[in-house]
């Protein structure tokens, strides 16, 4: 069994395979994906456990972003990245360019359907950068 210092964290990618390998009528054994994958066993259990929400967030990322991406991370206001992202997607589909400024007065619309005070959301440049980021609109 590898030490501590010796485990490796898995990108969005390797969960992805691991919940693949899991998935087949003959899976093997969690223990052999663990050593395969230089992790624990409770690591591969844990992702099994959770891969609907790994296959639901991994399906908005590129394979480039899914080979990068270490760590889940949502936002404060999951919700108004949610809408934006939707509105976003909608803009691209009908060929129009949505410009950093038009993006954050979208999201600062959002807000206000969402009744969501000025003083608990500004929505900032570092923000939308984040924010596109986490839902890779880079």
């Amino acid at each position: 069994m590898p030490s501590n210092d010796d485990k490796k964290r898995l990108n969005e990618q390797q969960r992805l395979d691991i919940i693949s390998k899991l998935s087949k009528p003959n899976p093997p054994s969690k223990h052999s994906i663990a050593r395969e994958y230089n992790v624990d066993e409770k690591a591969v259990r844990r992702i099994w456990e959770n891969r609907a929400n790994i296959e639901q967030r991994s399906s908005t990322m590129s394979a480039a972003q899914q080979a990068t991406t270490f760590r889940a991370s949502t936002g404060q206001f999951s919700e108004i990245e949610a809408r934006l992202y939707s509105w976003i997607e909608a803009m691209r589909r009908a060929n129009l360019t949505v410009s950093p400024t038009l993006a954050i007065v979208k999201a600062k619309q959002i807000a206000v359907e969402l009744s969501i005070s000025e003083d608990d959301f500004k929505a900032s440049w570092q923000w939308l950068r984040c924010c596109r980021a986490r839902h890779g609109l880079l």
